[in-house]
């Protein structure tokens, strides 16, 4: 399992879920998981949705995905 995938879980959320709230394809949220070369825009959205630090999606981190670092929702 990947960090994005891992933080996805701890959010309690499917793939399709976590897809639909993002307004992207779940195939293609599936491909950011495994392969990264999420945008910046996605991953504002995955980060406030699934109550991570951005660095989660951008830069592979390991921090913990509690929900309290939740930042404002984006646009």
């Amino acid at each position: 399992m990947t960090n994005a995938e891992d933080a996805r879980k701890a959010a309690g959320l499917s793939l399709e879920q976590a897809a639909k709230r993002a307004r992207v394809g779940a195939r293609y949220l599936r491909q950011c998981e495994l392969h990264g070369g999420t945008s910046y825009v996605l991953a504002q959205r995955l980060a406030w949705l699934y109550g991570c630090p951005i660095d989660v999606f951008l830069h592979g981190s390991k921090r913990n995905c509690k929900g309290s670092e939740r930042s404002p929702k984006p646009q």
